[in-house]
Parts: structure tokens; sequence; C-alpha cells
């Protein structure tokens, strides 16, 4: 499968072009979340290897910005977490050459406590970080993560990478009904971690969960006032 895709119109950058370093299907991932689009199936693992190379990476993005030469941003994101690439640093840098627009990961925070992930994603000038729990019990129950993965670990790497990064850090929390009761908790780790913007979403892809409603939605975003919050009902999702 190739690993450049889109561009697709994504509601929080505009014009994406995506990369995909993984290219494995149905996935490969340190978390099985309940509502992965992906489904259940793939491999759940916490430990890094190399998928795709840079040099197959280049060849097609260069293909891409070919053909779609007028993009917002170009973005690591895919069939499993991102940071699971070994070697996701050498990606970065190979984007780096060929393109001038920005570039963003999409991750789920399982892996940020490693300050070698942590080096690695620092490359790029967009993190947006996943956080749906504030309690190692609902952790587990929404994103189903490998056994080695703690969330106090997440939370750390989190941290960590906030107080790191000199692009722009954001959160992204994906409400189910799972995890709605935690809204308040979960509203005081972004107030301490302070992202530059938070995302509130809910799966509207199809998957195994259905999504919240805009009114349950709305209470739950009156948790994260003072914040930068952006929720998915306000966007523009032309995808």
């Amino acid at each position: 499968m190739r690993s450049v895709y889109g561009p697709v119109r994504s509601w929080r950058f505009g014009r994406s072009l995506g990369i995909d370093p993984i290219g494995v299907e149905p996935k490969i991932c340190s978390f099985n979340c309940l509502y992965c689009q992906l489904g259940n199936k793939g491999v759940l693992t916490s430990k890094r290897s190399e998928f795709v190379s840079s040099e197959i990476v280049k060849e097609e993005l260069e293909l891409a910005l070919a053909k779609f030469p007028v993009i917002d941003i170009i973005t690591f994101s895919g069939t499993g977490e991102p940071t699971l690439a070994s070697n996701f640093g050498e990606l970065v840098d190979t984007v780096r050459s060929v393109a001038t627009v920005r570039i963003g990961v999409l991750t789920n925070s399982s892996l940020l406590f490693d300050s070698e992930v942590r080096r690695d994603v620092m490359k790029t000038d967009v993190i947006v970080a996943k956080l749906d729990a504030a309690t190692e019990s609902s952790f587990r129950a929404v994103n189903r993560p490998h056994e080695d993965i703690e969330f106090a670990d997440v939370i750390h790497g989190i941290e960590m990478t906030r107080k790191e990064f000199g692009g722009s850090f954001q959160l992204e929390i994906m409400f189910v009904e799972e995890n709605m009761h935690e809204a308040s908790r979960i509203a005081e780790i972004c107030k301490r971690v302070s992202p530059d913007i938070l995302y509130l979403n809910t799966p509207l892809r199809p998957c195994a969960k259905k999504p919240l409603g805009k009114r349950e939605m709305k209470i739950l975003g009156k948790y994260f006032e003072g914040l930068a919050a952006k929720m998915v009902y306000n966007e523009d999702r032309q995808l």
C-alpha cells in the first residue's frame, strides 16, 4: 500500500497531505481503541520498528506534490501509531528536504515518555497528542493499550513533550459513552498541560462506537472553558 495519501480536507489543519509511516493493514498500533475506524484486527505492540523506508516516502511525496502543489500541511497519520516507526525522525527529515509546508503528527501519546521518541517528534511543527482518559481504569477501557503501557507514563510523556517542544502542541480528546463521566478530570489535566489548541472530538467516521450528539458535546465542552478549544461539530468537515 502507498505511504503518501490525500490530500484530504482536515477539520484541524485545512488541506492536508498524509504520510503513513506504518503502511501495514489492518494496523500496527500500541492501542486498540474502542472507536478505532480500522477495527479490532491488527498487531498490538509497544516495540518500535522500521516499516517504510525514507526512499519510498521521498519518491511518493515528490509525485504527490507535483500533482497537488497547494497544501497547508503534511501530516503523519495512518494505519497505526506513527511513533512506532523507529525511523520517524529520518522520515521527518526526508519530508523537510522535499516540502516547505508545515509538518504535523497525530500521536496517541503512548510512547512520548521515551526521550528518543520525543527527540523524533520535536522535528515536526505541530504535535496533536491524544488524551482520552483521566484514570488508569478508564484508559484501559477506552484505549485498550498494550500491556506494557501505563497511564502514568502517557501523562508524563504529554507533560514532557509540552515542556520541551517549541512548535504548536495540541491535545485531542475523543469522547464516547465510556469516558463521558471523566470529562471534568480530563479537563483538569488539560488545564495543567495548557495546550496551544484543544480538539474536542467524537467518532463521526464509521466505527464500532456511536458518536455523542451535539447537545452532549456542548455540555462536555463547558468543562474546558478557558482553553483554546475547538469542537468537531463546529468545524468544517469537508473530507
